[in-house]
């Protein structure tokens, strides 16, 4: 079940509150179509990228081929469960929750200082919750 506009953009907002280093979030589709998203201030101001509002597809389409790649080692390792690169500027984290056919986006300050297997194990429940029959 993917959430439909406004499902996503209360997890979106929800997500935002768990904690003041996570800059942005994004809700996406299998498809790669951002859903939903929206950033703090802070990373409006220090990055060029703006405001993920869904009207643009690009990073949508980075995720899903981000998924792909890190599906190629499921064989040996299992399946991902989140994809985390750190940049010289920030954390980036991808969450599959293949089973809601949903991406979930991260965008963290790069000295975040959090439990990633806590802060994933949140949002599958946030997830779960928001989604639930």
């Amino acid at each position: 079940m993917t959430p439909n506009t406004n499902e996503a953009q209360r997890m979106v907002r929800d997500i935002l509150s768990f904690n003041d280093e996570i800059l942005t979030v994004a809700v996406i589709d299998r498809g790669g179509q951002i859903i939903a998203g929206d950033s703090r201030a802070s990373f409006k101001e220090r990055f060029e990228l703006g405001i993920l509002d869904g009207r643009s597809s690009y990073g949508g389409t980075l995720a899903i081929a981000t998924l792909s790649v890190a599906n190629e080692a499921k064989a040996a390792f299992g399946e991902p469960e989140a994809v985390i690169t750190i940049t010289k500027n920030c954390i980036l984290m991808l969450l599959p929750l293949l089973s809601y056919n949903t991406l979930i986006g991260l965008v963290l300050e790069r000295s975040a200082n959090m439990d990633y297997e806590e802060l994933v194990n949140r949002i599958e429940r946030l997830v779960a919750h928001a989604l639930k029959p």
